[in-house]
């Protein structure tokens, strides 16, 4: 399935609006990443599947960044390549598709899997996503509430980065800032919905910390 997504999604790349495009990714730590992943795996108490070995051969290798080419002031970083959605540009191309395929959008609420029975097509792809566990019982989806901040876009920077559980992706439509301490337990079983702007802000200080300890440049 990953390989058949990674193929299809290639096929975004070069189109106007840049709805899927390559950039690079820093993976940045103050200590060695060895002690990194030895604290994310005490973090993973449910013991979450990790496929990524099987598919390392889609995407660049991690290079770690020697002495003088690391651009960042931490002592470890590690670059690699990673294949980024546009989320405003991808959508508006998958509904300029839709509809030059004939395709329309309806609005409809359903509170019972039955009034699907009213449809008149032929065929129903289910997809509800968590909303499945009220509308047909399923107990079994879990809520994993996540929070995401929001900073202007910079169209000038085309990288992410990681650092102290700290996620940071540049887009065409701002950069993302997530919070991610927790791992991927973090919001698990959680549904509430609600902004937590704290959570936000402690991460943008984060990296706050991080940049100010870039070299400040002197005036001429």
């Amino acid at each position: 399935m990953a390989r058949t997504s990674f193929k299809t999604y290639r096929s975004y790349l070069g189109l106007p609006g840049k709805p899927v495009e390559w950039i690079d990714i820093y993976e940045l730590s103050d200590i060695p990443f060895d002690q990194v992943s030895a604290q994310e795996e005490k973090l993973d108490t449910l013991g979450f599947g990790s496929y990524s070995d099987r598919i390392n051969d889609l995407t660049p290798q991690s290079q770690m960044l020697p002495d003088g080419t690391n651009p960042f002031p931490v002592k470890y970083a590690q670059r690699s390549e990673i294949m980024m959605f546009n989320i405003p540009s991808y959508s508006h191309t998958l509904l300029n598709d839709f509809y030059a395929a004939g395709g329309k959008l309806e609005i409809r609420e359903f509170h019972h899997p039955s009034q699907l029975a009213e449809l008149p097509e032929k065929v129903v792809i289910n997809c509800p996503g968590y909303a499945a566990r009220a509308l047909w019982k399923d107990d079994s989806l879990v809520p994993v509430r996540g929070q995401n901040g929001w900073l202007i876009p910079q169209p000038e920077v085309k990288y992410s980065f990681d650092y102290k559980d700290v996620s940071v992706v540049s887009r065409r439509d701002g950069i993302l800032v997530q919070a991610l301490e927790g791992g991927d337990m973090k919001g698990y079983g959680n549904s509430d919905e609600k902004i937590n702007r704290a959570e936000s802000v402690n991460a943008v200080k984060t990296i706050e910390s991080l940049y100010a300890r870039f070299p400040q440049a002197s005036g001429a």
